[in-house]
């Protein structure tokens, strides 16, 4: 074959490769999601101004496995909350299920207030926890908790609690500003995530200032959802969701994310 006609060939067979394979990523599907930039240790949480945890892991491995473009956006969570219900992301990373939040936002059919899910990313247990300098022991009504009961905004643990006769105060924008301000009042309580708890008694700033009552408050399943004004398909929010349920079946697997995070410090 002539040198020149050579040259253009093997020019088209690249050009040709190019083409198949910018093709083919943009035909990968694209999924948006909102997930949580407080520091919701060990789930989610900003590292390096990126959105981390064990559910964007979940997530990562998901999008790898379904062959899908997975873009997670940071926000706090009430704003989480109004980019879904206004269809501004296709779903939140790690929402618990609440009726109010059904209206507005698909959880996978399994999903059900107070019992668990087959398709639960997680199974989260909430606790109590109170100063040190004030002597209490929760006996599992929530009546009976020291008011202020702190708890982050838009968190559906606050409106348990209020159906309860809690004196609840929902005005923190997460976990950790509930504690500082439980340490620093020394007064009432505060219902946060019991890992959240337990992780910042290693702080010096936390170290023996309060108590975590041997009682849980209570256990919630977190799941991915999807803004009911989402165009993506039927079909690939059942994949996510069989595709997650896959990965949290794989205790290797997730043994090897919960590790990332077993030295984290942040406060």
């Amino acid at each position: 074959m002539h040198p020149r006609k050579t040259l253009i060939t093997v020019s088209l067979c690249l050009l040709a490769s190019v083409y198949t394979s910018t093709a083919s990523s943009a035909a990968r599907e694209r999924v948006t999601l909102c997930s949580d930039k407080g520091y919701w240790f060990p789930f989610t949480l900003m590292k390096d101004y990126r959105a981390a945890g064990v559910f964007i892991d979940m997530m990562k491995e998901a999008a790898i496995r379904t062959d899908r473009r997975v873009l997670i956006r940071p926000a706090s969570w009430s704003r989480c909350l109004r980019l879904a219900k206004e269809g501004k992301v296709d779903g939140i990373l790690g929402a618990s299920y609440k009726d109010e939040r059904n209206e507005w936002m698909e959880y996978p059919p399994t999903a059900r207030r107070g019992k668990g899910g087959e398709h639960s990313m997680s199974l989260v247990d909430y606790v109590i926890v109170t100063p040190k300098t004030l002597p209490f022991t929760y006996n599992g009504t929530p009546s009976t908790l020291p008011g202020p009961v702190r708890v982050p905004r838009s968190y559906s643990i606050a409106d348990d609690l209020k159906k309860n006769q809690a004196k609840v105060k929902a005005t923190y924008s997460t976990d950790r500003s509930a504690l500082v301000d439980l340490v620093r009042m020394q007064d009432g309580s505060a219902a946060v995530l019991g890992s959240i708890a337990k992780e910042f008694q290693k702080n010096p700033f936390f170290s023996n200032k309060y108590d975590i009552q041997k009682k849980t408050l209570k256990s919630k399943n977190y799941y991915l959802t999807f803004s009911r004004k989402s165009d993506l398909p039927r079909e690939t929010r059942e994949t996510l969701w069989a595709a997650l349920q896959v990965i949290r079946e794989d205790e290797d697997l997730m043994g090897l994310f919960y590790e990332k995070y077993l030295n984290d410090e942040e406060i």
